[in-house]
């Protein structure tokens, strides 16, 4: 992602904490993993960036759920989705 042009990455606040999706254990332990969803999507709001880019399916659809939750927006891409829009020199 870095060697793509005009891209500003931005980290976000502890960036290493789990969104709450791995595996099955948001099925499982849905409770604390909620509160972790919940908690990655304010970090992840906390940076105002524009979209949120992620290689996991899992965290994609976690943050999403707990971004609605929260009643906030939040712009949500695939890797992939990032690396195919630059490629072809189209907006994401």
């Amino acid at each position: 992602l870095r060697a793509i042009p005009g891209l500003k990455l931005t980290e976000i606040a502890e960036a290493d904490l789990c969104c709450g999706s791995a595996g099955v254990y948001n099925l499982l332990n849905p409770e604390p993993a909620t509160e972790l969803g919940d908690r990655k999507a304010r970090n992840v709001l906390a940076t105002g960036a524009s979209v949120l880019v992620t290689a996991n399916p899992g965290c994609l659809m976690q943050i999403a759920a707990s971004a609605r939750r929260l009643g906030k927006h939040l712009s949500l891409a695939h890797t992939v989705t990032v690396l195919d829009a630059s490629i072809r020199g189209v907006p994401l």
